[in-house]
């Protein structure tokens, strides 16, 4: 029996083709008047009224229509659950079971459930979609007019390898990408380390396609971005449980806000609890600070990616670029293979990009990584000064400046890096003459997008901050600066790498002057009345670090500060600094100082804490005193660095305090030190032997080991470790 619905659409039909005829007759009558048959006569003399009334009368019927009920009537035997509906199959053309399933209730609730799961996917689909092509578009370094997404159609993407975290000696390796897949698609969560510029995002780019050929539903997002995804998310009604959707997760390093409950920490593990996930992170990062921070996330699998080869991937990336004519310099591979310098800087793919864009020529010059940074943005600079001003031929500026001028907006005001309010970059370093030239300026090296409805940027890599940062300061101090101004330079702490580079660029330099120009600074600061303390502290053991490291007279001049300096905190500073330089009088008034001034022994413990990552944040002096702060996060990277055979090539001096500070922070606390850690700090102990320092230092650092390591030795006067 046929619904009442189709009956109407079958009435409807033929009315629809009746209007059809009588509207070209009457569009006919009223352009050509002929004369019609019988009752349409009417409709001739009266076209346009027969018009109207055929129109009432196909907007009633579909008011009808439209009130009609789906279906048929409502019985007990309307179905079983999940079945086809009568619109489906047509009539039945045999009698109904004698036992008929129940609860017809059923049937209309079930199909509605499997279109909202459809519902559900289908918008989530679009979100994976959405995220991935995102991701797809963010740039990297050279080539710098390519998206992450047209590396990967062009070919130009090399896949790295990667081994297990514990393993990372080992040559051998797995194809990221692949592997990562393999992993994901079985249900695991992997995390996956890496140096700066070692290919991470470009990796997860991969692993997403890889995914969504599988035809899983993969969800990118920047870690900082994870509360918008998941507003998002909620916003649409879906959520990762259940689904085919696997979450990765693009720089945990640079979300610093995760301890503790906040949002961002919230939204992460919200995210990564009910899906297979993929994690990346810088691989110091992590193990500084991120894993001590994210103890509620888990991971079944931890992986470190590989450095390139250069006979194998960078070899392999030469070919691809001239493949599509990106590349034209033959003689490249040959300067690299050829130099074990070259070699090493090509071990990260984001080196091995920046050598391809300066070419060979320059190449044969590069003496370090730093030096690397500056020929790069260098060349970079002079491309888009001369692209910038074929647009805006008044403009007189320079792209470098711009671009440190940008990198010290961020680090002065202390925002993200990678999320920098771009309303407000471009207010403070634009003039409205020129802002349209220093903004496409900008854009060479930073890249946009929208967070929480506002629109941000970051740099194309984290590291060209750092080296711009570092080339900011440099500049200024080449500059005479007033006591005030180099607080303002210097009073916030620089990250190890923003100091690396700093140095390179001064060693670069030879400025025979600049060690007594900072040493002048330093003396005009230690004097200099109204000095917030934490800020002439912060700048003068930053002043300290410089001198030591860029000037030829440094043991001099140090020693020069040292005759006056009565302060505990710059002592240190000074004293260790000396160390460096293979003092032995420095070493010997600090182990005096050690030994018998607590305030000073507490000094040196708590900047090492400070140093590793264990105070944080803070501000000079670090002193320290009970109730004592955990240390898990210097004892492990104190023991990797006496671990790794680099450490034996650090003069015996320095070695001595750095193993007295160390043993130090056990004994004060009472703690105890054992198995692989134990052994690791004594071969270090052992290896300071016939190294030239006095033979009761020696003793004395003997005796500390023995007692952190719960054996005591024999007539050993422990109580003269304890404060």
């Amino acid at each position: 029996m046929r619904t009442p619905r189709m009956l109407v659409a079958v009435a409807v039909t033929g009315v629809l083709s009746a209007a059809t005829v009588l509207t070209g007759l009457i569009t006919n009558e009223a352009s050509a008047q002929q004369r019609w048959p019988g009752w349409l006569e009417l409709v001739r003399t009266h076209p346009w009224h027969s018009l109207g009334v055929l129109a009432l009368l196909l907007i009633g019927l579909t008011v009808v229509l439209a009130t009609l009920p789906v279906g048929g009537t409502r019985g007990d035997a309307a179905g079983h659950a999940g079945g086809p509906t009568d619109a489906e199959t047509g009539p039945p053309e045999s009698p109904p079971p004698e036992n008929p399933p129940p609860s017809p209730t059923v049937i209309e609730e079930a199909a509605p459930g499997e279109d909202r799961h459809e519902e559900r996917r289908e918008r989530l689909t679009r979100l994976s979609v959405g995220l991935v092509g995102r991701l797809g578009r963010r740039r990297t370094a050279y080539p710098l007019d390519l998206s992450l997404a047209e590396l990967h159609r062009m070919d130009l993407f090399v896949p790295s390898r990667l081994v297990p975290y514990h393993e990372r000696d080992t040559e051998a390796g797995e194809r990221a990408v692949a592997a990562l897949t393999a992993r994901l698609r079985q249900g695991e969560s992997v995390l996956l380390l890496g140096e700066p510029g070692s290919g991470k995002s470009l990796s997860l780019y991969g692993v997403a396609l890889a995914l969504q050929e599988a035809d899983l539903l993969p969800i990118p997002l920047r870690a900082l971005d994870a509360p918008e995804v998941l507003g998002s998310m909620r916003g649409s009604g879906v959520a990762p449980a259940g689904t085919d959707a696997v979450v990765l997760v693009d720089g945990l390093d640079e979300a610093s806000e995760l301890a503790g409950d906040g949002p961002l920490a919230a939204a992460l593990l919200e995210l990564l609890a009910h899906a297979p996930a993929l994690v990346t992170s810088r691989t110091r990062e992590y193990e500084e600070w991120v894993a001590f921070e994210t103890t509620a996330i888990s991971f079944d699998e931890v992986f470190v990616l590989k450095g390139w080869s250069a006979e194998i991937e960078f070899a392999d990336y030469l070919v691809r670029l001239r493949r599509h004519g990106l590349i034209a310099d033959p003689g490249l591979y040959r300067t690299v293979v050829a130099s074990e310098r070259l070699a090493r800087l090509v071990a990260r793919p984001l080196y091995a990009r920046m050598l391809t864009f300066i070419g060979h020529d320059a190449a044969t010059h590069v003496s370090s990584a730093s030096n690397l940074y500056g020929e790069y943005l260098n060349r970079l600079s002079r491309a888009t000064d001369f692209a910038v001003r074929g647009s805006h031929p008044g403009w007189t500026g320079q792209s470098l400046a711009v671009w440190q001028a940008a990198a010290w907006f961020v680090h002065a005001r202390e925002l993200p890096a990678d999320a920098m309010p771009m309303a407000d970059l471009h207010a403070a370093l634009t003039q409205e003459r020129g802002r349209g030239a220093e903004i496409r300026a900008l854009d060479q090296v930073i890249d946009r997008r929208t967070l929480h409805g506002t629109e941000v940027g970051e740099f194309l890599h984290y590291s060209f901050y750092e080296y711009l940062l570092a080339r900011h300061i440099r500049d200024r101090l080449l500059s005479d600066l007033s006591p005030e101004q180099a607080v303002a330079l210097l009073r916030r702490d620089l990250t190890r790498e923003v100091r690396h580079h700093l140095i390179g660029q001064l060693q670069e330099l030879a400025d025979e002057r600049l060690g007594e120009r900072l040493v002048g600074l330093y003396r005009q600061l230690r004097d200099e009345p109204g000095l917030d303390t934490a800020d002439r502290l912060t700048v003068c053991n930053l002043l300290v670090y410089l001198i030591s490291r860029t000037s030829p007279a440094a043991p001099r001049q140090l020693s020069a500060l040292l005759h006056r300096e009565r302060d505990e905190f710059l002592l240190s500073s000074i004293l260790w600094a000396l160390c460096h330089h293979r003092s032995d009088s420095a070493l010997s008034r600090f182990f005096s100082l050690l030994q018998y001034d607590p305030v000073f022994r507490a000094c040196s413990r708590g900047y090492v804490l400070y140093y590793y990552g264990d105070v944080r944040p803070g501000r000079p002096p670090f002193l320290d005193v009970p109730p004592h702060l955990p240390h898990e996060r210097t004892s492990n990277r104190v023991l990797a660095m006496f671990d790794s055979p680099t450490f034996q090539a650090i003069p015996a001096q320095r070695r001595y305090v750095d193993l007295y500070t160390f043993m130090d922070i056990y004994l004060v606390r009472h703690e105890r030190i054992s198995g692989h850690s134990l052994s690791t700090l004594r071969a270090a102990v052992d290896a300071l032997s016939g190294q030239g320092l006095a033979r009761q230092m020696e003793e004395q650092l003997s005796e500390m080991l023995q007692v952190i390591s719960g054996r005591p030795t024999p007539g050993a006067n422990p109580i003269s470790f304890v404060e």
